[in-house]
């Protein structure tokens, strides 16, 4: 009986999906299946995908980090710079990844040394960063991705790169004891710090993951706008935050986080969006609302179901007790 309890409340992301793709399938008249329209939903969903996957371990500490799309568009307008100037690809992707990992952790160290709260922090960065990329853009003038950018846009280039992204975050997250730790810590840091867990290290390794995460990304958002602009990555962290907690993974992370969640979460938005252009109702405005409810309304279930799992756990026991 409790096996099949628990069964459910893991299925609420599954369902919501399923729902959503019945819903959209009839109000688009089916266009929602059609093979150019598959293709670009998994075009437009793999950003977020990529995003995800390494935010996922800041939001299993509990914690939050509103400064992934700011960091993916400083690492691509960064990176794009020194490949225009220098024309050395290797160069471009040591810049990206070393200024991803250096804003994560930096991150990571404000949230676990200083102990500032992340959406403090992270929106300060964000904040912070947004003003220089604008005034960097405003000097260089927008570019235009070079050839080996944008092969990233050939489905057979990366396609391969999004799964062995995935996987690394499923291996790290499900069956690491680093993604054990990151767990520990979210359902209680305190504990965690208490059976020898190392906490501050653990906040700091998943913030540059995050970070990592978001500097791949921004090859893709240039390869995919064509160059850089100043709205690069712009909204990104609210859609990864979104998409996460859509999928069912709570606020307060912990034993909730888990990856098919994360990959269910940005399908599920990505669906919502491209039904509703297709609908004919392109507006953010529109969208934003929809995904607003959405997530209200399967917060709700999920917490719901996982109260209603912890209070017949608590009546089991109290029956072996008597």
């Amino acid at each position: 009986m409790m096996k099949q309890k628990l069964d459910i409340n893991k299925m609420v992301p599954v369902i919501s999906l399923v729902v959503i793709l019945v819903v959209f399938a009839v109000l688009t008249q089916g266009n929602m299946f059609s093979a150019f329209n598959l293709k670009t939903l998994v075009d437009q969903t793999v950003i977020l995908l990529i995003m995800c996957s390494g935010a996922i371990f800041v939001i299993t500490l509990g914690c939050s980090d509103l400064s992934v799309g700011v960091v993916s568009a400083m690492c691509a307008l960064v990176s794009d710079i020194v490949f225009q100037t220098t024309g050395n690809v290797f160069l471009m992707i040591v810049v990206a990844v070393a200024i991803g990992l250096g804003f994560g952790a930096l991150n990571g160290v404000i949230n676990a040394k200083f102990k500032v709260p992340s959406f403090m922090e992270t929106l300060a960065i964000l904040i912070g960063l947004r003003g220089i990329i604008n005034f960097i853009q405003s000097k260089v003038g927008v570019s235009h991705a070079g050839t080996a950018v944008m092969m990233l846009q050939k489905q057979y280039v990366k396609l391969p790169i999004l799964i062995a992204i995935l996987l690394v975050s499923w291996y790290l997250l499900e069956r690491s004891s680093f993604g054990r730790n990151a767990k520990a810590i979210g359902e209680n840091e305190i504990v965690a710090k208490y059976v020898g867990k190392s906490v501050d290290r653990t906040k700091i390794l998943c913030f540059m993951l995050s970070g990592l995460t978001a500097a791949i990304a921004g090859f893709f958002i240039i390869a995919r706008s064509g160059g850089t602009s100043t709205t690069m990555g712009t909204m990104f962290e609210m859609r990864t935050l979104i998409a996460i907690y859509v999928g069912g993974v709570l606020v307060r992370g912990g034993a909730t986080a888990t990856t098919y969640k994360v990959i269910i979460g940005c399908f599920v938005v990505t669906i919502i969006e491209n039904g509703l252009k297709i609908m004919g109702f392109g507006s953010s405005e529109v969208s934003e609302l929809v995904e607003g409810i959405l997530l209200m309304v399967i917060l709700f279930i999920t917490i719901r179901a996982e109260n209603y799992q912890k209070k017949t756990v608590k009546r089991v026991k109290a029956v072996r007790v008597k």
